[in-house]
C-alpha cells in the first residue's frame, strides 16, 4: 500500500474509533437500517430532439416501472441546448455530429468525499437503464441487509489468481475472528422489553456476509463504476472490497494489500459498535443506488428511537454496565 494510503487508514482508524466514545447502545449497523433514509442519485436524461421509438422506451422504463420508483433516484429530462455544467457539456458534444440520448448519473449530493459526482454516461438504451436501478447483487446485497446481516462485503477480484485467493482468504479469515469476537447490546442495556428483542423479525446478531462481483459482467457494470469511482485512488489492478451496511451504505474501499487485518477489524467494529452519531451526515462513506422498500422491511421491527427534536425535553437515561468484549 503506498504512503498515502496508510496515512489515509491511519486517520481514518482513529477517526472512527473515537466516534464510539459517546454512544447510543444501538449498533450502527442497526441504527442506519432503521433510520437512515437513502441518499438519492440525480439521473439525466440529455437529449436534443424527440426519442426515437427504442430510447423512448428506454425513458419510459426509467420513469414509470416499479423497480425504478423503487430505487432511490431521481429522474430529469435536459434538452441539450439548456446545459451549463461544463463536463455535462463536452459528454454531449464528445459524441460528435451524430449525437444520442445520453443516461447520466450523478452520486447524491451528500457523496462529499467522491473525485466527480458524474458516475456514468451511457447511451439511453433499455438494458442501461436495467443496469442502472437494479443487479442481482445489489439485490442480495438488500436481501441480506434486510435480513439484519451487520455488513455485505462487496468483494471484486482482478486479474491475478494468486492476490485474488489472498484477500479472499484474510477477509473470511477475519470476518469469522469479528463474528466470534464482537456482540450486541441486551435487551436491558437497550432498555427494551426482553420479548420484543427475542421475537424480533429482523433477529439483532453480528454476522457478515460476502458477494463477489465479477468485472466482466454487464449486469454489474454500474455497481462496480459506483465502487470503483468512489475514492481517487482505487487501483483497478489489485483486489477490492468495499464494506456495505444499513440502507446500502458503503463504508470505504480496500485494496490490494489494503486488505489487512486492521482495515477489516476497524470496519467490522465500527459497524458493529454503538451509534455514535445519530445524524447520518456525520458519518462516513456514501448510499448504493439500490431498489428497496427500506421502511417496509423494518416496518414493525424497530429498536432504535428517532433523533429528538431540539425542542423536546431532554430524557434521563440509566447507563448499562459494560459487557466486557
Amino acid at each position: 500500500m503506498q504512503i498515502a494510503n496508510r496515512l489515509h487508514w491511519t486517520f481514518l482508524v482513529v477517526a472512527l474509533l473515537a466516534a464510539s466514545a459517546v454512544a447510543c447502545q444501538v449498533p450502527v449497523f442497526r441504527y442506519a437500517l432503521e433510520r437512515w433514509n437513502t441518499d438519492k442519485y440525480e439521473v439525466l436524461v440529455i437529449h436534443d430532439a424527440a426519442f426515437d421509438p427504442s430510447a423512448q422506451a428506454a425513458f419510459d422504463k426509467l420513469k414509470s416501472s416499479p423497480i425504478a420508483h423503487a430505487a432511490n433516484m431521481e429522474v430529469r429530462s435536459v434538452k441539450y441546448p439548456y446545459l451549463r455544467d461544463s463536463e455535462l457539456l463536452d459528454l454531449w458534444t464528445a459524441q460528435g455530429d451524430a449525437p444520442k440520448p445520453l443516461l447520466v448519473v450523478l452520486y447524491p449530493k451528500s457523496a462529499t468525499e467522491v473525485p466527480n459526482r458524474i458516475l456514468s454516461s451511457v447511451p439511453l438504451t433499455e438494458e442501461n437503464v436495467e443496469s442502472v436501478i437494479a443487479s442481482p447483487v445489489r439485490a442480495k446485497i438488500a436481501e441480506q441487509l434486510s435480513a439484519g446481516h451487520s455488513a455485505v462485503w462487496i468483494f471484486v477480484p482482478c486479474d491475478n489468481d494468486q492476490k485474488n485467493a489472498k484477500a479472499m482468504n484474510l477477509l473470511r479469515e477475519r470476518i469469522a475472528v469479528n463474528q466470534e469476537r464482537l456482540t450486541v447490546p441486551t435487551a436491558a442495556e437497550l432498555e427494551i422489553d426482553p420479548a420484543v428483542l427475542a421475537k424480533n423479525k429482523i433477529p439483532l446478531r453480528i454476522e457478515f456476509s460476502i458477494v463477489t462481483v465479477n468485472r466482466n459482467d454487464p449486469k454489474e457494470s454500474f455497481l462496480l463504476a459506483a465502487v470503483q469511482r468512489s475514492e481517487p485512488d482505487l487501483d483497478d489492478s489489485e483486489p477490492m472490497a468495499f464494506p456495505v451496511f444499513g440502507r446500502g451504505r458503503v463504508l470505504y474501499g480496500l485494496v490490494g494489500d489494503g486488505i489487512m487485518p486492521e482495515t477489516i477489524d476497524t470496519a467490522c467494529k465500527f459497524i458493529s459498535g454503538p451509534c455514535s452519531c445519530q445524524v447520518k451526515e456525520q458519518n462516513p462513506g456514501f448510499d448504493l443506488l439500490m431498489q428497496s422498500d427500506w421502511d417496509k422491511t423494518v416496518a414493525g421491527s424497530m429498536i432504535s428511537d428517532a433523533i429528538p427534536d431540539e425542542k423536546t425535553k431532554p430524557r434521563l437515561l440509566t447507563i448499562p454496565k459494560g459487557r466486557g468484549k
